[in-house]
């Protein structure tokens, strides 16, 4: 994982380097992971004659965003995007027979990176969508991901704004997880 963070730092200050028009934006988005945890964790909930299932999980979504945009023309950016998104977590509870109950649990991060193109409209607001490569903290493997935001930037200055978006992720995972949500960044001007 950190020989993959340090490329994609190399990629991006190489490509910052190759274009005049560059903006970096950090974005961070709360919401909800549209997910059937019991699907995507393949358990059943506990009771019910069950002697293994879940007994808990929750599907609050969280994702970190480091997006580099480079302008393409006055309404057209394009550039990479590195990410982590907090997906859902789960408990699950196991009673051998005979013996005290014992639990297990989990929270199912993905790191991503990806390619985005975002297309900015009228009155500061913008539409954005792209692809991305979702690889799973917990080892189960990697998947793709398509991302679709709308938003609007608040200027600050020449060189700062504001962006306040809703955002979806669809994650074709397990019961292919959907994070809905929004969320405020800041956006450099380089």
């Amino acid at each position: 994982m950190k020989r993959f963070l340090i490329l994609m730092l190399a990629i991006i200050l190489i490509s910052v380097s190759a274009f005049a028009e560059t903006t970096v934006n950090f974005q961070n988005d709360f919401g909800y992971t549209i997910v059937e945890v019991t699907e995507a964790m393949d358990s059943p909930e506990f009771g019910d004659g069950n002697s293994r299932g879940l007994v808990d999980w929750d599907n609050f979504n969280y994702k970190a965003l480091l997006q580099v945009l480079f302008d393409k023309t006055d309404t057209v950016s394009w550039g990479p995007e590195i990410g982590v998104t907090r997906l859902y977590y789960w408990e699950e509870k196991y009673v051998p027979f005979g013996f005290d109950p014992r639990w297990t649990w989990d929270t199912v991060w993905t790191g991503h990176i990806g390619g985005i193109i975002r297309k900015n409209l009228p009155h500061n607001y913008y539409v954005m969508t792209g692809a991305s490569i979702h690889i799973f903290f917990n080892g189960t493997g990697a998947t793709l991901g398509i991302p679709f935001a709308f938003g609007h930037e608040i200027p600050i200055s020449d060189t700062i704004t504001i962006p306040v978006e809703f955002r979806t992720d669809v994650i074709f995972g397990d019961a292919i997880p959907i994070g809905v949500g929004g969320g405020i960044g800041i956006k450099i001007k380089l």
